[in-house]
């Protein structure tokens, strides 16, 4: 069978601004080649066009890894299925609105377990004409109802290989980020060990799996060695590596004559002296840390305990190690309330953070808070098409605190400032502010690429953006003093 892997156009984002070809989508092309199967992978974010107009698909799935690339996803697969292709849907977006009754009106399928493995059973079963009850994780329509079938239990994820990245043009995958000007996703587990209310990792793909070392220190080795790369972005949940995982690394960064730095989203709480300066001798060089909320009361709400002192503490060692360090904070969950706020306010203050990276609180179906909002207030989602409007964390679509909107726009335009004007340097690098500014830049000469009506869009969301910050800090004094935004960052 010929299978077209499809990932979606997310909205306006182009290349070097979203996830270039995500993680899922190759991982199971890869599986699906190594299982016999004639692979093409379509990345619509780069290009509208399909690479091989020759390929005909028997097959096509598509990777809906995030909320913005509902609509597109929706007109291509109507598209192929006009052409008689079985279209099969995936990823996490698919996954968390299967249930809702548009959600296999554009698809035939919904894999709702582990991609790889349901893909390849599914597949099986379409190609010898068996029934698609029989193959667990997945769902479709019969007789006007949607039909979930049995869970697939999560498997080892040695089982999978490593990837093939010849099946993509890897140079048009790269972005500028950090110092690395040829950095590229790439991840080391799958899932997370935490329930984060506002989260729905755990729904969509359970608790924590590592994938073996050895098969992400081949990757490495041949984007390294074959295609330039020289930063890993890991987009794992959770990155965490062991001693001995870290004494590999760096062993593979030394055969490379150090041409590479990483870096990933991780809990600060988890990272110790010791670990932190094996992460850095590794090739370590920034780190995000999912912060949320400087409130106590707002931590248990969404189920996400820390000690802000330690924190500060960690903070601190990344810095003195040269570590950039990122923290990321979410405003406007249901029920804050303005001195919830505050607190997030003073403890952002109190970070000595290269960027403050302030989001307003979307709702996510099947996770807890959707469960709670949905339960006391009646919210919920109709249409998996509401997805592509709603979920976006830049804008306040609908506000779910107690915290007045004018004052939730103050405050991230405040932090977006300090991010922009910041002079911090990490490791002698540049600064944090040019850093972000010469993305800005980056991002309107990509959108000048493009057709007149996509330019005009993506420049007017960038102008937006920018005037909304300076709008807000001017036009807002009495907000500023309330929450204390006057202050200079540390």
């Amino acid at each position: 069978m010929n299978i077209l892997l499809i990932q979606p156009r997310s909205g306006f984002q182009l290349r070097g601004i979203t996830f270039p070809v995500c993680r899922d989508l190759m991982m199971s092309a890869t599986f699906l080649k190594k299982n016999g199967y004639d692979v093409l992978v379509w990345d619509r974010c780069i290009s509208p066009d399909v690479p091989d107009r020759r390929f005909a698909a028997d097959a096509a799935i598509l990777f809906l890894a995030q909320s913005s690339s509902v609509k597109d996803a929706a007109a291509v697969s109507d598209r192929l299925r006009a052409k008689g292709v079985r279209v099969i849907w995936a990823d996490m977006v698919a996954v968390i609105g299967a249930d809702l009754p548009d959600a296999l009106a554009h698809c035939d399928y919904i894999l709702t377990g582990e991609y790889c493995f349901t893909a390849r059973a599914l597949l099986r079963a379409i190609s010898d004409g068996t029934d698609a009850a029989d193959v667990p994780g997945i769902a479709y329509t019969e007789n006007g109802k949607t039909v979930f079938t049995q869970k697939r239990p999560l498997p080892d994820l040695a089982q999978l290989y490593p990837i093939d990245w010849s099946l993509i043009d890897v140079h048009k995958c790269f972005r500028r980020f950090q110092s690395c000007s040829r950095m590229l996703y790439l991840n080391a587990s799958v899932g997370c060990p935490f329930d984060c209310g506002f989260c729905s990792t755990p729904f969509c793909y359970g608790k924590r799996r590592k994938r073996p070392i050895s098969h992400v220190i081949q990757e490495i080795d041949t984007l390294v060695r074959e295609y330039g790369m020289d930063g890993i972005n890991f987009s794992d949940e959770l990155l965490l590596f062991t001693a001995d995982e870290l004494a590999q690394l760096k062993a593979c960064r030394e055969s490379l004559g150090r041409r590479f730095v990483w870096g990933g989203e991780t809990r600060p709480q988890i990272l110790t002296p010791e670990l932190l300066r094996q992460m850095y001798d590794a090739g370590c060089r920034w780190l995000l840390f999912g912060l949320e909320t400087g409130s106590e009361t707002m931590r248990a709400h969404i189920c996400k305990q820390y000690d802000p002192a330690q924190i500060r503490a960690v903070t601190d060692a990344c810095t003195k190690l040269g570590i950039a360090v990122f923290g990321s904070f979410i405003i406007g969950f249901p029920n804050e309330t303005k001195e919830d706020l505050r607190f997030t306010v003073r403890f952002a203050q109190s970070l000595d953070l290269d960027a403050y990276l302030f989001n307003y609180f979307v709702m996510i179906a099947h996770t807890p808070l959707y469960e709670q909002v949905k339960r006391d207030r009646g919210y919920r989602f109709r249409s998996i098409m509401e997805f592509d409007d709603v979920v976006n964390t830049d804008s306040l679509d609908t506000n779910f605190s107690a915290v007045p909107d004018k004052a939730l726009a103050t405050v991230k335009a405040y932090f977006d400032f300090l991010t922009i004007t910041s002079k911090k340097k990490t490791a002698g690098q540049h600064t944090a502010g040019s850093q972000f500014v010469k993305k800005a830049i980056n991002t309107a000469v990509e959108y000048l690429r493009c057709t007149p009506s996509t330019a005009f869009i993506g420049l007017y969301s960038i102008f937006r953006r920018g005037f909304g910050v300076v709008f807000y800090l001017l036009a807002c004094p009495k907000v500023r003093r309330e929450y204390g935004l006057h202050k200079k960052r540390p």
